[in-house]
């Protein structure tokens, strides 16, 4: 009874997501499509399996047993799931269509062994063991892609090393469980491999473990729901390279932040009918200046250039910005740098001369920063405007 207690928990669970996600559709349509088909298909089969076995219903429990092996077709999804992630695709390519659809053919000859009675060419025996490569290899594929462009994800601005940590650790997590899942696999349709006798395991067996890591997923998710949207949602505002509004991922207008500091409590008592005027000078600062192209200069001489007392500029952003001081800078400085790329500075310059000329020290800090701010790098960007 727990264990469908488990399933039904967890498919319940599944919905709630799905639902959240659809009701935030617009922030990264195909990452989701993925993700939520992912959703679907696994919450949907712990419900049924969970309401068959609670009501015994003989005619649920065939139909779950016959479906538990079309759920191999998640794998491919989980791959696809991780590529668009990391890659930020707007567009879906039917291409990659051809990653489902061979393993979808595959297992309905198993299921039907239609070319073995057309051709009588025994291909049951040979498509399990493709079953076990094509499982195999996709789990690879997933590793290799998530150790190079997640795992290993570089940066210089600390929200974007916040945003970057945190992606990190929830595909860490779900690399884990699709390999419990995979495990789960293994043990059912290759139980012969594992066991030195012929040892009868139902589909269905074990199934609540499944149930168990989903609980956990999904609570993670809930708990912090952005992990549904990834980079693009996270980073939605840091290639933006005008100044038209303040209401972006930069600034709280409205800081949600705790003041503890009665020092502070007394400035923001003073202060707070002037917020939305301060955020928005920072905000054109932001993006049209070339202050921070000399190294030394401070908050201090911000504050100057903006007219504003030092100990206002440190409370807004402590408590009403997303940015450090310092990423402020270097954003500011990647804005400038794309006025000077926009404005054919570098029909005479070099990218090099281009870092230096705006505030960096070097061009490796630039192309990294540069890429954390446009999410393309100097070369994909030139590319880009070049064939505009």
């Amino acid at each position: 009874m727990t264990s469908n207690i488990i399933l039904i928990l967890s498919s319940f669970l599944g919905y709630i997501v799905i639902f959240l996600a659809l009701k935030n559709y617009k922030k990264n349509l195909i990452v989701n499509a993925f993700l939520l088909f992912i959703f679907f298909i696994s919450s949907t089969r712990l419900m049924i399996d969970g309401i068959a076995e609670i009501y015994n219903i003989a005619d649920l429990k065939t139909f779950s047993i016959k479906s538990n092996s079309y759920t191999t077709l998640l794998i491919p999804c989980f791959y696809l799931y991780f590529k668009y992630l990391i890659n930020n695709h707007k567009h879906f390519f039917f291409r990659d269509l051809g990653h489902i659809i061979v393993l979808f053919l595959a297992t309905i000859e198993r299921d039907f062994l239609l070319l073995d009675k057309i051709f009588d060419c025994k291909l049951n025996y040979y498509l399990s063991q493709f079953f076990a490569v094509y499982v195999i290899v996709y789990i690879l594929m997933i590793f290799f892609i998530l150790k190079k462009n997640v795992w290993n994800k570089k940066a210089t601005l600390s929200f974007v090393k916040t945003q970057n940590n945190l992606i990190r650790k929830w595909t860490i997590l779900f690399f884990i469980a699709i390999n419990i899942f995979v495990l789960r696999f293994f043990l059912l349709y290759y139980k012969e491999y594992f066991f030195y006798e012929h040892v009868y395991i139902e589909p269905t067996k074990y199934l609540w473990v499944t149930g168990l890591v989903w609980i956990t997923l999904f609570i993670i998710i809930l708990s912090n729901q952005d992990l549904l949207y990834g980079y693009s949602y996270l980073q939605s505002e840091s290639n933006k390279t005008n100044s038209d509004s303040i209401g972006n991922n930069y600034w709280n207008v409205n800081s949600k932040i705790k003041i503890n500091n009665n020092q502070d409590q007394l400035l923001k008592e003073k202060i707070s009918s002037k917020i939305e005027h301060y955020l928005f000078e920072l905000n054109a600062i932001l993006y049209n200046n070339s202050y921070f192209r000399d190294p030394k200069f401070s908050m201090k001489d911000l504050a100057q250039v903006l007219n504003i007392p030092i100990s206002h500029l440190k409370f807004v952003f402590k408590y009403h910005s997303k940015l450090s001081f310092s990423d402020f800078k270097k954003i500011s400085r990647i804005q400038n740098s794309l006025e000077l790329i926009n404005n054919n500075y570098l029909a005479t310059n070099t990218l090099e001369s281009l870092s230096k000329e705006v505030g960096f020290s070097s061009y490796n800090p630039f192309f990294t920063c540069f890429k954390d701010v446009v999410r393309k790098s100097p070369h994909q960007y030139i590319s880009s405007i070049n064939s505009d």
